[in-house]
């Protein structure tokens, strides 16, 4: 029996090979000549590499107790290490406390006030003392704002509304003392650097933050250039007014649209979107869906991990062994499964790939799958030419918006913030998207389009390509998972997986 790591596949940044070579992919795709079933297995985008190797180890015995042999891609984004890190910090910090009061009263007398009475200029809007008190209780586990309704329908917000707010937020102290902080820590952090004259941000700081905030360092920037270089105390709250003002809008229009996650959530998710994108992991998520896009690219000066392999396998299939082959992705390893399909539909369409013609996956396995809805609908489209089945174990929407990825302050799970904080749209702008794991997403009759309309079609026509964890629906058909990161350690989702391929 092969060890588990000769059953790993490493690769690091851009898909390279990192500690798997060449020759250990050759024996690999070898051992598994005349070999009846096979599983890809692609671990989550979550864990660094150490701890893919860990789900490699756990894993392989599972797989081969059910009669498969398993290849493990085990790759490594960080960004649970930076969400973990930074977002507690974020959240706690000074600026983004007063932000957060700002933007939820004014959104609160916008979204939850009534039509006539926001007309007349008249929209009851709460004193920042009453949303304090309000936003208070996250602390002890209450989500704010949770038990009150939303009208069915809720109006934009007009611009002599956007005015009146901008009025009011020009003169509030409080944040322009919170402004102010953020650029006297930038300038003080160069003198401490250079014993020289503060001098415009742009000369200064550079793709540098302020040591207060984790606000995008663009930002910064923008906010340290406005302070010139006369007196600190004069620093102009413009830009953050424009700023919150163009938040307060896009909270009611995402209430407007069906797209919120509850106003507390929704208010947390814009503000990172307008203010802190860069340190809320959004770089890292793009990054990390590169990297699962870059493996199977053709190589340049270096082995791509993923193209590499299936060049391998694609002559071993040529040459006579055709097992069984299932793919099994947690999380990102979604989109990791989804990149490797168009890689195939390329070999098909490729005169010179030895890949054979008719060859087709089994299964396709998704376990709380992090790609969109977008990025998936294509895929099942070719589910007559690429595979036989597909079955995604996901967690219900209650479940999912009880597993809060930042407890006490975040109360919505890690795809509820990728869907209203780390993704973007299809011109690279930062946009609320459908994530395809989500039962939220999947019972929204507001989330309309052919994706959305091809995507649920396909899960509907078979009740057995949705398993809602928790859940027991018998054999091949149960999960017991009420966290995202634990549909590849729960009981009843490995035996569940174990059954589809032993059967």
């Amino acid at each position: 029996m092969a060890s588990f790591r000769d059953r790993c596949i490493h690769s690091r940044q851009g898909g390279r090979l990192a500690s798997t070579t060449t020759a250990d992919i050759d024996s690999l795709v070898a051992g598994l000549k005349d070999r009846p079933r096979v599983v890809l297995h692609f671990h989550g985008g979550l864990i660094d590499d150490t701890l893919g190797f860990a789900t490699a180890q756990r894993l392989a015995p599972v797989y081969e107790a059910a009669g498969v042999d398993p290849v493990f891609f085990v790759w490594s984004s960080g960004l649970l290490e930076t969400l973990r890190g930074n977002l507690p910090r974020i959240l706690n910090e000074s600026v983004f406390r007063t932000l957060l009061n700002r933007v939820t009263r004014y959104a609160t007398g916008a979204v939850f006030g009534q039509p006539g009475q926001r007309a007349l200029g008249a929209a009851p809007t709460p004193s920042t003392r009453a949303v304090a008190a309000e936003l208070a209780r996250v602390r002890s586990g209450q989500e704010p704002y949770a038990r009150m309704i939303v009208p069915p329908d809720v109006p934009p917000l007009t611009e002599p509304e956007q005015t009146a707010i901008a009025a009011e937020l020009s003169a509030d102290t409080e944040l322009a003392e919170r402004t102010r902080e953020i650029v006297n820590s930038v300038l003080d952090e160069d003198k401490a650097q250079t014993n020289e004259p503060a001098v415009a941000a742009r000369e200064v700081i550079g793709g540098r933050a302020a040591t207060v905030t984790l606000m995008s360092p663009d930002v910064v920037a923008a906010l340290a250039d406005r302070a010139g270089t006369g007196e600190r105390a004069l620093v102009s709250t413009a830009l953050v007014v424009r700023k919150t003002v163009r938040v307060v809008a896009a909270v009611v229009g995402r209430f407007r649209q069906r797209t919120d996650h509850g106003l507390y959530p929704t208010v947390v998710e814009e503000i990172l979107r307008e203010f802190y994108l860069a340190n809320a992991g959004a770089a890292i998520w793009d990054a990390m869906k590169r990297q699962t896009a870059d493996t199977f690219t053709a190589p340049d000066d270096e082995i791509r991990a993923g193209r590499y392999f299936l060049d391998r396998f694609a002559e071993l299939l040529a040459a006579g062994t055709r097992p069984q082959v299932t793919v099994v992705g947690h999380s990102a390893g979604a989109v990791f499964i989804g990149n490797l399909l168009d890689d195939l539909v390329r070999r098909r369409a490729a005169v010179d790939d030895p890949l054979p013609a008719d060859f087709r996956l089994r299964d396709v396995v998704l376990l709380a799958p992090a790609c969109t809805v977008g990025q998936l609908a294509p895929v099942v489209r070719r589910q007559s030419e690429l595979f036989d089945r597909f079955r995604m174990f996901t967690m219900t929407d209650p479940a999912e918006r009880a597993d809060h990825l930042v407890p006490f302050l975040y109360p919505r799970s890690l795809l509820y913030f990728i869907s209203g904080v780390l993704e973007r749209g299809p011109a690279g702008q930062s946009a609320v998207t459908p994530i395809a794991g989500m039962q939220h997403w999947y019972l929204d009759a507001a989330a309309v389009g052919p994706d959305s309309r091809d995507l649920r079609g396909f899960l509907r026509a078979d009740p057995e390509r949705t398993v809602w964890s928790p859940g027991d629906g018998g054999p091949g058909l149960s999960a017991g998972a009420r966290s995202h990161v634990a549909f590849d350690n729960d009981p009843q989702v490995l035996a569940s997986v174990a059954a589809m391929l032993a059967d």
